[in-house]
């Protein structure tokens, strides 16, 4: 079987979050098997990362960590043509009633969040800051990093990190606090929520550091989790399959429909308010 015949057959155990796009976890059966068998190649020796275990067959990858994430993701998009990823934070909250067994399991995203002030993981923030060429003496807000790559180092963490085709840094503001957050389909970014119904995250009070980005049960986001290497059974490796790139097209639908909603909210207003003056009035 082909990579591309995998991609395209592969089903992700998990619910359906819009039509054709699928939300779930990652199986080890085909795709699976081959994303830690190239994980492994690339990290045998280092128990932190390779699966010295593997899983059972047709049964969901556990023990996620930051540079397992990290690099199976950048596996799927490369064995699948984008097709199949991990995770951002910002699909996670899109698509948070979508994802499976919320309550009982963990799951790293395909990020790490960088504060302004130094702190845990200094090694690792230098080498984020000098991939995106940005000055950290000039940082005013937190933001994170959407798909870094990773690659055996010789350092205390066994891993560095690399850039990639995909990889994107967003500013974050709202990491200046815990709060509530939300998809905003607009921008394509989380934004501050007063919702209670929203999701809640977790912060560094220091604003310090490189932290892991992962969803922890079913109700928070943590960006200040600054164990890199830490996994157990209860973690997961939940993907999206987005063939040909329809979230970002449905996006672009939903807010055409959102102007067009807007648009004629406010015709409705307009004529409202003229038959309420004739009715006043008598007078247009």
């Amino acid at each position: 079987m082909t990579t591309q015949t995998i991609s395209q057959d592969y089903q992700i155990r998990g619910n359906p979050a819009r039509p054709v796009l699928e939300v779930g976890d990652l199986i080890y059966n085909d795709l699976g098997q081959l994303a830690l068998a190239k994980l492994n190649e690339k990290f045998r020796g280092n128990p932190n990362i390779a699966y010295q275990d593997l899983p059972e067959q047709n049964q969901p990858i556990s023990f996620s960590n930051r540079p397992r994430a990290l690099a199976i993701n950048q596996i799927l998009r490369e064995e699948t043509n984008n097709q199949i990823r991990v995770l951002s934070p910002e699909e996670v909250v899109q698509y948070w009633q979508a994802i499976p067994d919320k309550s009982a399991t963990y799951a790293d995203t395909n990020s790490v969040s960088v504060f302004p002030n130094q702190g845990p993981n200094e090694t690792l923030r230098k080498r984020v800051l000098e991939i995106l060429g940005k000055n950290s003496k000039n940082l005013e807000v937190p933001f994170y990093v959407h798909d870094l790559g990773v690659e055996p180092a010789d350092n205390k963490y066994g891993f560095t990190f690399t850039e990639t085709d995909y990889t994107k840094a967003t500013e974050a503001p709202f990491l200046q606090k815990n709060q509530k957050v939300k998809y905003d389909p607009k921008t394509r970014v989380l934004v501050p929520s007063e919702d209670h119904k929203d999701v809640y995250i977790w912060t560094p009070y220091d604003q310090s550091g490189l932290r892991g980005n992962c969803r922890y049960g079913g109700g928070c986001l943590l960006f200040r989790d600054y164990d890199l290497l830490n996994s157990n059974s209860s973690g997961r490796v939940q993907v999206v399959k987005d063939p040909q790139g329809l979230a970002e097209n449905l996006d672009e639908l939903v807010n055409e429909l959102q102007i067009e909603r807007d648009k004629k909210i406010a015709e409705t207003q307009t004529n409202y308010e003229k038959a309420l003056k004739v009715l006043r009035t008598g007078k247009l």
